[in-house]
């Protein structure tokens, strides 16, 4: 397994469980008061923000995916590029948002989480992927 292939796994199965998480709270499974600094103040605001974590998450997913030619899209290759240096940047803005939360699982738990996925993130945008068609030829 090559190294870009450990970075980019470690990525999609942590956004795998983030999207868990999140549909584990819009679906009733995990108190709403644990995201969004417990300030969502109706259901409805906080499908909205729950759905749109979802799909920001899953974009992210598919930039990784794109950019490891699990997805074959090399039209927009040069868009995943720069996808994975603005998910780095989400990461690094997100580890300190959560770093000065109010409540203590966006503090001690989703802090590290962020951190992580930024390293990582920062880790797959150096690494240069090599094309298919080297690789089978």
């Amino acid at each position: 397994m090559k190294n870009y292939t450990l970075t980019a796994t470690a990525i999609l199965i942590i956004l795998g469980l983030l999207i868990l998480f999140h549909m584990g709270i819009v679906g009733g499974l995990i108190p709403p008061e644990l995201v969004w600094g417990g300030r969502i103040q109706t259901q409805q605001d906080l499908i909205h923000m729950e759905l749109a974590s979802i799909c920001i998450l899953l974009l992210f997913a598919l930039i990784v995916m794109v950019k490891i030619d699990l997805i074959d899209m090399d039209w927009i290759k040069p868009l995943a590029q720069f996808g994975l240096w603005m998910m780095a940047l989400y990461f690094l803005i997100n580890t300190v948002t959560n770093l000065l939360s109010s409540t203590a699982i966006e503090r001690f738990l989703f802090t590290p989480v962020a951190l992580i996925l930024a390293a990582l993130t920062i880790r797959l945008a150096l690494v240069k992927v090599p094309d298919k068609e080297k690789l089978n030829a």
